[in-house]
């Protein structure tokens, strides 16, 4: 069973530069031919009772996914995490060292995607050659097409699997890029478990 998820975006209720409504996540996902999201607001994990709530009020179709991670910006480099609960999202203060960050939410239980690597402006540098990250997101919306080719290769280089996801910051942007999942997928857990197994990769792009 193969799922198309969005995995980075952001929403306006939790990140302040965002001007995505969540209560219009389900209908654009859907249009853009997706199964679910995943939200990672900066430096916020949406807690399971605020995620359950919004679930009830947007009428989500059976089966639809709708979870939340966070994205940490270090000092050099954004990381996407997946697995913990709510309270890691504010644990640490922004700029602290990648490997550090990387390595102290792993042996949480977490999995780490590095978001966007290979942005001008905020990169990782060369440590992230040696950085066990889960996943490079090679594709978003937020990201040059000479980032994305300079990302795919910096993936085949680390023999890591690849992402595609929207790091959207307005409705129109969810689900311009997106990941193949090989599910099924109804839980974190469940996420957490196909993410170890690499059983991922970017989707075709929907262009609608």
């Amino acid at each position: 069973m193969q799922l198309r998820l969005d995995t980075h975006m952001h929403t306006r209720r939790h990140s302040p530069d965002s001007d995505l409504d969540e209560r219009q996540l389900v209908t654009q996902a859907l249009r853009r031919g997706l199964n679910g999201v995943v939200i990672t607001e900066h430096h916020f994990q949406w807690p399971e009772e605020e995620l359950a709530e919004l679930r009830r009020e947007l009428v989500a179709p059976p089966g639809f996914v709708l979870l939340s991670g966070f994205e940490y910006s270090s000092r050099k480099g954004d990381i996407l995490v997946y697995g913990l609960s709510h309270e890691w999202a504010q644990k640490y203060p922004p700029a602290r060292e990648p490997e550090e960050m990387l390595r102290i939410y792993q042996e949480a239980g977490a999995v780490c995607i590095a978001a966007h690597p290979t942005r001008e402006r905020i990169p990782f540098d060369d440590r992230i050659l040696d950085m066990p990250f889960e996943g490079i997101e090679v594709e978003s919306c937020n990201m040059a097409a000479h980032e994305q080719r300079l990302a795919r290769k910096l993936a085949q280089g680390l023999q890591l699997p690849m992402t595609g996801s929207s790091d959207a910051h307005r409705i129109e942007d969810l689900g311009a890029y997106a990941t193949a999942f090989e599910g099924p997928i109804e839980t974190m857990a469940d996420f957490v478990d196909c993410v170890r197994r690499g059983a991922f990769a970017p989707a075709d792009r929907n262009l609608s």
